[in-house]
């Protein structure tokens, strides 16, 4: 389709467009024809689309299967099901077996030299990263704990001070936490 022939139908040419629009249809039969159908297409899109409406005549539902006289019931009949589906689920409960998980701890002993602090702590997977702390050992510097830690892969840091965390210096295995901070890995087992 044309686009000056979609312009002249909406009235967006100028005087001079239309000349030359005149000119066109007059020296192309193609043009003429396309622009004569567009015309008439226009001209339908502008009519009424609905001469009359028809009449429509709907019959009346039997009233012999109605069943909204018993529309109050259904609330109780649902209440009704449900109380039963409950009772059943309550009376027929599977017996759950419950096996005791017998979690193995072994007993590790963390040392770290620190001869200048006066306070240091460890936290790690096994304390749930709660902070516990540390006792000197004589005035050697040396610092220990004994605690009971489950098997499998455990990451821990020392606390020194307050709060400055240092990986273990006797464990080679090591992450970074999302912190920035180092954790020493280690794996413990039975």
């Amino acid at each position: 389709m044309n686009d000056s022939i979609s312009l002249y139908i909406d009235d967006e040419l100028n005087l001079d467009e239309k000349i030359d629009f005149v000119k066109r249809i007059h020296d192309e039969e193609q043009f003429y024809s396309e622009a004569v159908d567009l015309l008439v297409q226009e001209r339908l899109l502008c009519s009424d689309v609905v001469e009359e409406i028809p009449q429509i005549s709907l019959k009346e539902k039997s009233k012999i299967f109605n069943l909204q006289f018993l529309r109050p019931y259904f609330r109780v009949a649902e209440f009704g099901v449900v109380a039963v589906l409950l009772v059943i689920f309550i009376a027929v409960r599977v017996p759950v077996k419950r096996e005791v998980v017998r979690v193995e701890s072994v007993s590790k002993r963390f040392v770290v030299y620190m001869p200048d602090s006066q306070n240091v702590q460890i936290a790690g997977s096994f304390t749930n990263w709660n902070s516990v702390p540390m006792k000197m050992v004589g005035p050697s510097g040396y610092w220990e704990i004994e605690l009971d830690v489950t098997r499998g892969e455990h990451k821990y840091v020392f606390i020194i001070g307050d709060d400055k965390k240092i990986a273990d210096p006797t464990i080679l295995l090591r992450e970074r936490d999302d912190f920035g901070s180092e954790n020493s890995v280690i794996l413990v087992e039975a």
